[in-house]
């Protein structure tokens, strides 16, 4: 489920943490040998930034493209730019393509706030002094099926934020199912509470269960769970054990070395001076990680999980988009509803769900280590 002064004046240091959760592929292109054909779905926060350029960093992933969420937590045409601008720091990722989701969620009316858009848009500042690459972005669930129908073996799907380019291709395209090694998410709260609620703008939300990525579009995430692609969860339950300390913070001056090493060095401090110590945990990077090493999860429980996305009366977040302003019509053609209030996006045990491989504890230590490992190796 993210420039410094100036956006304290605007935000709470609780408002900017969820800011941060929370040239095409041609058909003969295969994986290049002992690497794994990954594609990143995102949407575009400042732990997302920081795990696209971990993929793009790491020796065993070959990153055929990115999708963007366009109902995530930057516009998309920005969230696209910023996507191009970290590639282009990455010499054998620049120019891989991007693409850009629906704005909106299958069903439902959940939004980011406002303001959290706009600053995660401007990338906390970089983007003042360092434009995005520029062009047009594909149509992100087309994209993604490209890329799945043209992959010589299984994709595994890397997605750092809601679940709506995914659902969508196994909504249009089923039988894609089978190009798609695993979907790793960072999602949901086994049993750690929820994230919803932020100092300032959510305080008294009635949610208490659900974790960013999966409330603002429920119904994808319910989509993508009951597909039967295999599933491997890295929820609240093991990001909240690997925050952000000043040891490692100080560690990332090594990175210096590289253009996107520098970034990654850049990000983690504007989101020092933004935050607080134990607001900032390691969301997205860590996914990322385990995505490519899995071995980084020391606990994983199989559960079988479902996904709330019932009928309610939630029309959206303080300082989000209107209900007025959603279409009228959901994903399915039909009039769109509001979801749940106490419970939408909630992941659930239940005998109703199916077989999920959740992380639920995750090597800290061993994690930096990689991280710091992998994004200095450019």
């Amino acid at each position: 489920m993210t420039l410094i002064t100036g956006m304290r004046r605007a935000l709470s240091g609780a408002a900017l943490l969820f800011l941060l959760l929370p040239a095409g592929a041609g058909a003969d292109d295969q994986a290049a040998p002992g690497k794994i054909p990954v594609i990143v779905d995102t949407d575009m926060g400042a732990d997302d930034w920081l795990a696209v350029a971990y993929v793009a960093s790491s020796r065993h992933a070959d990153l055929l493209g990115v999708t963007v969420v366009g109902n995530g937590l930057s516009p998309c045409d920005d969230a696209a730019r910023n996507a191009r601008h970290i590639l282009a720091m990455s010499p054998r990722n620049a120019g891989k393509p991007v693409g850009c989701g629906s704005a909106w969620p299958m069903d439902g009316y959940a939004s980011y706030p406002r303001i959290w858009r706009e600053t995660a848009a401007g990338m906390m500042g970089e983007m003042v002094s360092a434009p995005g690459a520029g062009g047009n972005a594909m149509d992100g669930p087309q994209l993604l099926a490209k890329l799945l129908s043209e992959s010589a073996e299984p994709v595994q799907i890397l997605a750092t934020g809601g679940l709506t380019n995914i659902a969508t291709v196994l909504k249009t395209n089923p039988r894609l199912r089978e190009k798609i090694r695993s979907v790793v998410s960072m999602g949901g709260a086994i049993r750690a509470g929820g994230n919803l609620r932020v100092h300032g703008f959510t305080d008294d939300h009635g949610n208490t269960r659900a974790e960013w990525n999966y409330y603002i579009d429920p119904v994808a995430a319910r989509t993508v769970f009951d597909s039967g692609v295999p599933i491997r969860l890295v929820p609240l339950d093991a990001t909240n054990g690997v925050p952000l300390t000043r040891d490692f913070l100080a560690r990332t001056d090594q990175l210096r070395g590289s253009a996107l090493g520098a970034f990654v060095q850049r990000t983690f401090a504007r989101i020092s001076a933004a935050t607080s110590y134990g607001e900032y945990y390691h969301w997205d990077p860590l996914a990322a990680a385990i995505a490519l090493n899995p071995d980084l999860c020391n606990r994983v429980e199989r559960l079988t999980l479902a996904v709330i996305a019932d009928e309610g009366r939630d029309l959206g977040l303080p300082g989000g988009q209107p209900a007025d302003l959603f279409p009228l019509a959901n994903f399915e053609g039909r009039t769109r509803k509001p979801l749940r209030e106490d419970a939408a996006g909630a992941t659930v045990v239940s005998p109703q769900g199916h077989p999920v491989d959740v992380c639920m504890h995750a090597d800290a230590a061993a994690f930096e280590n990689d991280f710091l490992a992998t994004i200095g190796s450019n």
